[in-house]
């Protein structure tokens, strides 16, 4: 289930605080930026949809002060469309019943963490669609005015027929065809407009531009007058609404006018298929037919296998001649109403119209064999190419082009992956695709383990308050089967599935040692921040072997601070105090970071005895969407250094959030505006301070 990448803010009405952070912790684990806020009474729920929009609620039935279905009553009072999800402590149908006709969303028993995750994703999507929905109502609307205008002022003549008849015709269209104003023309047959030659012509034309069986939306006809004089017509058709209602857009070109080359724009010049663009237009047609009539379709991604190989060592040239051959042949079969195109360098796609996944997937093995059969002869030699095919179906719920054709490439490329050669059919299922990525992640982790092919890249730590000190987070990159950089964020979960995370931390660790202590040598001044996750936490060899480490390299201990997360700090307090407790002792520091995102953040700070806090990213991008959040940050930031804690702010990406962090008193700064990681400490922090 795709979701959308905002924090998620989530109120929880629940008399256990320690219930109400599991809850938080669950939406966090599954990988969702989450702030979250107790309720206790409907003034304080008031207020706090007066301070921002709220997006998930979760209602523990063991509330009585303020129940689930006092609450579900207030927000509807408010008019506020935020989901509410009852808590019970047995799974009853009949508090199901209650709870829906209530309006609540639905009735989850207590500890089945797994189904409330669930259920809570699909009201968060659902939520999300609704928001979307209302958005494009209102742009909808706005370019429906928009485009009125345009229609009325166009010098173009543009009109819209529904079931043959027009619906609207703008003033050019009118005076084109002679007649004094539209109410002439409304409701006229779009047969009446041409000539009797050419009605049947245009009959058949429309027949099969409805079934998607047209090559070209033109047709070239003889126009009538209302004063029965004929004259020749170009009438380019293309699916429309028009206040709310399907029809026909006709675009009208008299043999004057400067129409564009059906060749030039829609036509690949290398094999004289359909490009890129006209396939996608194909392709959106198709989306249209398939929301009125259902009408499913398949679209196929034909990627040719090993042509890079081919292509350095017979050259541009020789390859061009083997994608011509390919598509010789692919045209030979692709015919009728479907529709082929070159797609990309390497790639041709096509459209079966009405076609099943059965279907499309006997119509991809034909067209893989036709294309292992062949043979190119290129440079004198007989070249022989195979391809992977990936198949996604087109149906009613498809949302764009875009979408529909990526899935097809993904399908191409699982081929490829599972079978190391191609050659080969894939329908595109979700779940496949899903676990053929985490078992191919999970083989590049132990091979990067094995062989040493983690690397490490540094980004700087800035002083907004003059410190001259150099300081850097060392973060990690895997390179993946091409050599490019993979981060955390896409193998971190499944490196903790396969219990590999404290082995890969330790890598860092060694490695970020070694680094600074040369980096050391050279004369500079650096402090490194080392991430340490829970796994390593619970690890009680850990602090042993980093005092060895220590011991072994002669570093000085103060140069590194090793940063806990406070997820990983609340679901491990204990462990979490000791680590921090015994890294203080080696005379290294430590940092939390995330910091916000619990119920109550300073409980756990008091256990934590911590020189630095970094805050967590989710106040960061709130401040451009939120007044309120400038005050949160401000807030938390003077709070923290009540306590003397030097404050760092993650995710700075431009220049309009350093007033906003300056003013709330954040010590340091990090992120993309400053400096994207980099292979080397090589960032400058000198100031004209320093110089002078």
């Amino acid at each position: 289930m795709q979701m959308q990448q905002d924090t998620i803010r989530l109120l929880i009405l629940d008399p256990s605080q320690n219930d109400a952070e599991d809850l938080i912790n669950l939406l966090r684990n599954s990988g969702h930026a989450t702030q979250a806020q107790m309720v206790e009474s409907p003034q304080q729920l008031a207020d706090l949809f007066k301070q921002k929009n709220w997006d998930l609620c979760f209602a523990s039935n063991r509330s009585v002060g303020f129940t689930p279905f006092q609450l579900q009553s207030e927000i509807k009072k408010l008019e506020q469309d935020i989901p509410v999800i009852l808590l019970t402590e047995e799974d009853d149908s009949d508090i199901l019943m209650t709870a829906l006709e209530a309006g609540i969303k639905d009735a989850v028993p207590m500890g089945q963490h797994p189904r409330l995750l669930l259920v809570a994703l699909r009201e968060l999507a659902n939520l999300y669609e609704r928001r979307a929905k209302r958005k494009a109502q209102i742009g909808l609307r706005d370019a429906e005015k928009r485009c009125r205008l345009l229609l009325d002022n166009s010098k173009d003549a543009i009109a819209y027929a529904h079931d043959g008849m027009h619906i609207y015709a703008n003033e050019a269209y009118v005076k084109l065809f002679g007649y004094p104003d539209f109410d002439e023309l409304e409701g006229m047959p779009l047969m009446d407009m041409v000539s009797g030659n050419d009605q049947d012509g245009l009959k058949s034309f429309l027949r099969a531009y409805r079934e998607g069986k047209n090559d070209a939306d033109n047709f070239v006809c003889n126009g009538i007058r209302d004063d029965s004089s004929l004259f020749e017509i170009n009438m380019e058709f293309s699916s429309a609404k028009y206040d709310g209602e399907s029809c026909t857009q006709i675009f009208i070109r008299t043999d004057g006018g400067d129409a564009p080359s059906e060749g030039t724009s829609k036509q690949d010049v290398l094999t004289g298929l359909k490009n890129q663009a006209a396939f996608i237009h194909q392709v959106d047609k198709a989306i249209e037919q398939a929301l009125e009539n259902s009408d499913n379709s398949a679209v196929l991604f034909i990627q040719l296998d090993d042509i890079m190989s081919l292509k350095s060592r017979l050259g541009p040239a020789s390859t061009n001649l083997i994608l011509g051959d390919v598509a010789r042949t692919l045209a030979k079969m692709v015919t009728g109403g479907n529709i082929l195109a070159r797609y990309d360098d390497f790639g041709f796609a096509a459209l079966l119209p009405g076609c099943d996944p059965d279907s499309a997937g006997q119509a991809g093995e034909k067209l893989c064999a036709a294309i292992a059969a062949n043979t190119s002869q290129v440079s004198g030699e007989n070249i022989k190419v195979t391809a992977s095919t990936g198949i996604a179906i087109l149906n009613e719920n498809t949302t764009s082009a875009s979408n529909v054709i990526n899935k097809a490439r993904e399908a191409a490329s699982f081929v490829k992956t599972n079978t190391g050669s191609g050659d080969g059919v894939h329908i595109h299922s979700s779940d496949e695709q899903e676990a053929a990525h985490e078992a191919q992640i999970a083989d590049q982790l132990q091979n990067a383990l094995d062989n040493e092919l983690f690397k490490l890249v540094f980004q700087p730590v800035v002083s907004l308050r003059g410190d001259s000190g150099e300081h850097y987070e060392v973060l990690l990159r895997m390179p993946d089967a091409e050599g490019n950089d993979v981060s955390p964020s896409e193998f971190i979960h499944t490196a903790t599935d396969r219990g590999l995370l404290a082995r890969i931390e330790r890598w860092v660790i060694e490695n970020s040692i070694y680094k600074l202590k040369k980096h050391l040598d050279e004369g500079h001044k650096t402090h490194t921040f080392i991430n340490v996750s829970g796994d390593s936490i619970l690890d009680s060899s850990l602090l042993p072997w980093i005092s060895e480490l220590l011991n072994e390299t002669r570093l000085p201990g103060d140069s590194i601070i090793f940063q806990v997360s406070e997820t990983d700090a609340t679901a491990h307090l204990t462990e979490a105090k000791e680590f921090v407790k015994g890294i203080n002792q080696l005379q290294c520091k430590a940092a939390l970071t995330h910091f916000g995102r619990a119920l109550n953040p300073f409980n756990n700070l008091k256990h934590l005895p911590v020189s630095y806090v970094k805050i967590d990213s989710s106040f960061i991008t709130e401040v451009n969407k939120n007044a309120d959040s400038k005050d949160d940050i401000k807030n938390l930031v003077s709070a923290l250094h009540i306590q003397g804690k030097l404050t760092i702010a993650p995710m700075v990406d431009s220049a309009g959030l350093l007033p906003v962090l300056w003013q709330a008193g954040i010590n340091y700064i990090q992120g993309y505006y400053i400096q994207q990681p980099s292979k080397s400490m090589d960032y400058d922090f000198s100031t004209e301070d320093d110089e002078d």
